[in-house]
């Protein structure tokens, strides 16, 4: 989806019909419209979403009045006004024309709801138009409803995508987006297709098998109860914590309880550094007791083992340097090593015979030899081990008294608390609040555990029964082919799942990475962001080692968010232009544009370059809404080679007194607040 222009005719600020140009290549994505506070930037972005989907966000107040102000003063009563926004975009080779459109009467000077049809057209390849059937169908099967959070946005408020409560809905955006939705719509929709089968083998399998399915039919519905109430306690969960963390924001920035939270947090963080050290010198004492621990009862094998073998060996029991082979020898040849003859029977042959008793066998020399080898290092193992065992009772010991320690100053801590609170009542209150919510975020975590181990019981007892049902005699035909056909759509149903799991761990995978690269490209600070596996976003920096959270601040929020959305842009052309080399796309397929109001309105001077600076690359096309303040300077020195589309919003206003306001671009003086007989806005095109 790539935008071409867009006209507003009435719409809110903006008086008459005004156009602005939105072409741009890949050269110069970027169309940059400046506005002062109030001109209407904000009008201008939920002008897109009101075009596509008839929605504007939250602080849009004063919703119906969407007629201008002026307009609907200078209006007669009786007579009708038209508001409307004219959108043309090119989607996948194909040239739209959407148009939302209202025409409202006059009863009052009061502003009425108004009810808006939506027409949309397709331009054909000789130029003519055709209009399309099922206009908002269409649109949505563009650019769903909901991904559209994810690129016409309020940069000031652009955080929302971070909060607990979005994680599940961003979860779902980033599906549709990524066409993983289809996969999870079969999954959905194989139930029903089971249920007419099973409803077959309960009628006609005979009694055995249509009790089993009886069973398995109630312990579905049982599964699916689970699966319900745990997605309503996971939504419950998240707007928990995001309500908790958004108390224990406000006893941070408490003018008195900042100090104490401020230490809390950091006593936090250093608790779970220590309880973290604790645990890894806890597991390398448990591995070494396990691969080694044998060697404590060695002390004194070595000596006992060296004094038997040497008394043994005095006795003859053990080998000596004498072979027996050797000795065999002699007798044979009749003949000792001095010379004496060894005849059968005499005092020599006797001497010699009994020297052979006492050789060894070369095999138990050997082994002996191995033996006696071993036993110094056994020695030395032993006391390296004890060596270890004690530097590691001492870390273990030394972590534990830390982990005390910072447990207690924590209570301290959490005591200061409540002391501020007796005497002012907002910080009693927020942190009654806090433990108030913290206890409700343990229960919920609670029952949450507890479902999900139902769940997984339900699903081996849903096993068991399909087995014993796989089992069970059918003798009517229709019967037995329901029951094939039902195991046919469970095989295809945990493919589908695993189908699923495997795609959705390789897209979080891949926007993770994604996510990575492009907050590195813009953060100074040593953090690192993280997409969990339910799509949270967090921050983590590196502490000797150990990976701790990082409290997120507004402007930290809002860079976090505009790297997510940047991530998803970019990783939706990649997997769309992966599906297009498999001839299943087209050309600018996983293409969409960024609209975005007040990109930096949180972040100091150096972030601001930094931003600028990966806009450009974040989507193929961007729109970039700013106020004098946000833009210039910096901004405007990073995004000025990408702008294809340069505007101003001039503001029109009754106000009296010296309102004037110029704005400097490109070296020339333009009109960016003017005095004026009514209050309206105007778009003023500068390239």
């Amino acid at each position: 989806m790539r935008l071409q222009s867009i006209t507003l005719t009435n719409f809110r600020q903006f008086a008459g019909e005004q156009t602005f140009n939105l072409a741009s290549d890949s050269s110069r994505p970027v169309s940059l419209l400046f506005g002062a506070n109030g001109a209407g930037k904000t009008t201008f972005l939920n002008a897109f979403t009101w075009a596509l989907y008839e929605t504007m966000s939250d602080d849009v107040e004063q919703q119906d009045r969407m007629i201008t102000d002026g307009v609907w003063r200078a209006l007669p009563l009786g007579d009708s006004c038209e508001v409307a926004v004219e959108l043309r975009f090119d989607h996948e080779g194909q040239d739209y024309r959407v148009l939302r459109s209202a025409s409202l009467r006059k009863d009052s000077d009061q502003q009425g709801p108004i009810s808006p049809a939506v027409q949309l057209w397709t331009t054909k390849p000789d130029g003519s138009s055709e209009i399309v059937g099922a206009p908002q169908e269409t649109i949505h099967v563009i650019l769903p409803r909901g991904v559209s959070r994810s690129f016409f946005f309020n940069g000031e408020r652009i955080e929302n995508l971070v909060k607990k409560g979005a994680y599940a809905e961003v979860k779902q955006d980033i599906k549709v987006l990524l066409a993983l939705e289809q996969v999870e719509r079969a999954i959905d929709h194989l139930p029903s297709v089971d249920t007419k089968l099973t409803a077959v083998l309960r009628k006609h399998g005979g009694d055995k098998a249509s009790g089993i399915q009886e069973a398995i039919d109630a312990l579905r519905e049982r599964e699916t109860a689970g699966q319900e109430e745990l997605k309503v306690l996971e939504g419950d969960l998240a707007i928990l914590i995001e309500n908790r963390e958004s108390v224990t924001d406000l006893l941070r920035q408490h003018a008195e309880s900042a100090p104490i939270q401020a230490e809390r947090d950091a006593v936090g963080g250093e608790l779970q550094d220590a309880l973290a050290a604790r645990d890894a010198a806890m597991a390398e004492r448990a591995y070494l007791v396990a691969t080694r621990g044998f060697q404590a009862f060695t002390d004194t094998l070595t000596e006992s083992t060296a004094a038997i073998a040497e008394g043994l060996y005095q006795k003859g029991a053990l080998p000596a340097p004498l072979k027996r082979e050797f000795v065999d020898q002699l007798l044979e040849e009749g003949s000792c090593i001095c010379g004496t003859p060894l005849k059968e029977h005499t005092a020599a042959w006797d001497h010699v015979k009994d020297w052979r008793q006492r050789a060894g066998l070369q095999a138990v020399e050997t082994a002996w030899q191995q033996l006696s080898g071993q036993l110094a290092p056994l020695s030395a193992a032993r006391n390296e081990l004890g060596d270890s065992l004690v530097a590691l009772m001492k870390r273990i010991g030394t972590e534990r008294d830390r982990v005390t320690r910072l447990e207690e100053r924590k209570s301290e801590l959490d005591g200061k608390l409540h002391l501020l609170g007796s005497r002012m009542e907002d910080v009693k209150g927020l942190e009654t609040q806090r433990m108030d919510l913290n206890n409700r975020v343990g229960i919920k975590q609670q029952r949450i555990g507890a479902v999900r181990a139902d769940l997984q019981t339900l699903a081996k007892d849903v096993e068991q029964k399909n087995k014993e049902r796989s089992q069970a005699e059918v003798t009517d035909e229709l019967a037995a082919k329901a029951r094939s056909r039902s195991d046919l759509v469970q095989s295809v149903k945990r493919a589908l799942q695993e189908i699923l799991a495997i795609r959705e761990e390789d897209i979080r995978r891949r926007l993770d990475a994604e996510l990575k690269a492009v907050f590195k490209s813009i953060t100074h600070q040593n953090q690192v962001p993280t997409l969990s596996e339910d799509f949270e976003l967090t921050l983590h920096k590196d502490v000797n080692g150990v990976q701790l959270p990082v409290p997120k601040s507004t402007g930290e929020n809002q860079i976090l968010s505009l790297s997510f959305v940047a991530a998803v842009s970019k990783l939706a052309r990649e997997i769309r232009q992966e599906r297009r080399a498999e001839g299943d796309s087209a050309e600018d397929a996983g293409t969409y544009p960024i609209v975005m109001d007040a990109a930096f309105g949180s972040l100091d001077q150096d972030y601001q370059e930094a931003v600028s600076r990966a806009l450009a690359n974040m989507a193929p096309q961007l729109v970039v809404l700013v106020s004098k303040s946000q833009g210039l300077g910096k901004v405007v020195t990073q995004l000025m080679p990408f702008v294809s589309n340069l505007g101003v919003i001039e503001t029109h206003t009754t106000n009296t007194g010296s309102v004037s306001d110029d704005i400097v671009l490109k070296g020339t003086s333009y009109p960016y607040i003017c005095a004026a007989e009514s209050d309206y806005s105007q778009l003023k095109v500068i390239l």
